[in-house]
């Protein structure tokens, strides 16, 4: 799940607001914190990108579609969330 800067920049505004706005956490330089916030979410989508490409390549050989492949694609995506911690 590739997305855009613009797409993750406008995801990171929207949690500081809801950080900010729910007086979840004090900020002191929210520049800083924006910053993290983005690295964060390119580091989580980065993750999930590697995780379906993963998931992929042990299922190359099953019949997309089939009810095996489903049952196998969803088992091993949550292996690979749990390996990675995630």
């Amino acid at each position: 799940m590739s997305l855009s800067e613009d797409r993750i920049s406008t995801m990171a505004h929207e949690i500081m607001t809801r950080i900010w706005r729910d007086d979840l956490a004090d900020v002191s330089d929210e520049s800083r914190a924006l910053r993290q916030t983005k690295q964060s979410l390119e580091a989580f989508f980065g993750a999930v990108d590697e995780i379906e490409a993963a998931v992929m390549a042990k299922l190359r050989n099953k019949a997309p579609g089939s009810r095996d492949y489903e049952v196998l694609k969803q088992k091993f995506y949550h292996d690979e969330m749990a390996r990675r911690k995630l």
